[in-house]
């Protein structure tokens, strides 16, 4: 059943670079494969046949809720709101916020009538750095070379590197006859969401997330048909014979007792909610499925699979609204750490304005440097931090005023320079 997965973290060389969805009749769920990931392929029509990974990648997060929704996570922590700020002489700066007002209306690859371009660019940059883990973008310029024409969006997978002879990685775009055509360096932008110094595609954040996510829709599965099963309360009416007459023959007494079933499966079906049953002392109910602690202990496995899948979206769980009862102080830690990655990933969506908006600017003849920047994430343990910094500066204080660090000591304790 995993002959897929492994077909499709084969080597760069073995990898086929056909398209990878191919149109497909639906079938009726009762002829559905067993496995989860198949049964959706054929729900939606389409199967995977190549080793293209971005393509399943898309899938899993399309269509795989725990992952959707990491993913969609680490896309609204990055995409605070945004604004772009200008320096330089004033008459540089004015000209260049009215270029670069013009250029945010046409830049994304789309046209919509948006005027935020800029912030939809982002936004989708960091859509796919989370699901493929790499961006790949070439600016068209106007046939003047006047500025930029419109942002082409590259298929990442396409993009090929060879060393030069000095050892440096060129890029290459892979064109559809497998012949290799060189990129213009000063109007191609390449990011990873992280850098490997072996490969300079990068990694892939979701690599590790197919297997246990086969495994958690298999479970899903597999908790549908049990609960179907077992999970509803039923009624089960035991019914002991009657006692056989002396001297009835065997005919007779199964006619009778047949009757006496009939009779009394008739009472039953017939029974309104007002109404109460007459039987003799050998009918008894009783109520199956629907209790112990199946139900529980499903709960328990899957929810130990969802963690793994959390873990692969390089998450925690209390950031997808799963609390496992952890202390404030491991959130506080965990917090931290998000907003560390947060604040990275969105230096990488700075870097791509500053540099569409500084190359349009030098067409243009403008020398006024663009700048990105990007609201914080609301903390919420400011009151917390406020605390403990006012807790530092009286201990700092009391320190100087002791006479046990100098005054210049004291000011570089608090992060500052004496000189400032």
């Amino acid at each position: 059943m995993f002959d897929k997965f492994f077909a499709l973290f084969r080597s760069q060389d073995q990898a086929a670079i056909d398209p990878v969805i191919r149109p497909q009749r639906a079938l009726p769920a009762s002829s559905l494969p067993d496995t989860p990931l198949n049964a959706f392929e054929l729900r939606n029509s389409f199967r995977f046949d190549t080793g293209d990974r971005a393509a399943f990648y898309r899938f899993l997060r399309d269509h795989i809720p725990i992952v959707s929704s990491g993913i969609w996570t680490w896309v609204n922590l990055c995409c605070t709101a945004q604004r772009m700020t200008l320096d330089g002489p004033d008459p540089e700066t004015r000209a260049a916020a009215r270029v670069l007002d013009t250029l945010s209306r046409r830049i994304y690859p789309r046209e919509d009538g948006d005027s935020r371009g800029f912030e939809r660019l982002v936004q989708s940059v960091f859509l796919d750095l989370f699901t493929i883990g790499r961006i790949a973008l070439i600016a068209r310029l106007l046939p003047d070379r006047s500025g930029i024409s419109h942002i082409e969006v590259l298929d990442p997978h396409r993009i090929q590197w060879r060393r030069d002879q000095h050892g440096i990685h060129r890029p290459y775009l892979e064109l559809e006859d497998g012949s290799l055509s060189a990129l213009p360096t000063d109007a191609f932008f390449f990011r990873t969401l992280m850098a490997d110094l072996h490969s300079p595609a990068g990694i892939e954040p979701l690599a590790s997330i197919p297997f246990v996510v086969e495994i958690e829709q298999r479970m899903l599965s597999d908790m549908a048909r049990s609960s179907h099963n077992a999970g509803t309360p039923r009624l089960q009416i035991r019914m002991t014979p009657p006692d056989r007459v002396p001297g009835e023959d065997g005919e007779t007494y199964q006619q009778r007792v047949n009757s006496y079933f009939s009779d009394t499966m008739n009472q039953f079906r017939s029974l309104e909610a007002d109404d109460n049953v007459f039987t003799w002392s050998d009918v008894s109910v009783e109520i199956i499925g629907g209790s112990g602690r199946e139900g529980t202990v499903w709960k328990v496995n899957r929810e130990q699979v969802i963690e793994d899948v959390i873990t692969g979206l390089k998450l925690f769980p209390w950031a997808l609204g799963r609390s496992h009862g952890t202390t404030k102080n491991w959130v506080y830690a965990q917090y931290n750490l998000l907003m560390q990655i947060v604040d990275s990933v969105q230096q990488l969506g700075s870097d791509l304005v500053e540099w569409i908006a500084a190359l349009e600017l030098r067409l243009r003849g403008n020398l006024a440097t663009p700048h990105w920047q990007f609201t914080p994430n609301q903390d919420p343990f400011l009151l917390d931090r406020n605390r403990a910094r006012l807790l530092e500066l009286d201990r700092v204080e009391r320190l100087v005023k002791n006479g046990f660090i100098s005054r210049d000591q004291g000011i570089r304790e608090l992060g500052y320079s004496p000189s400032e």
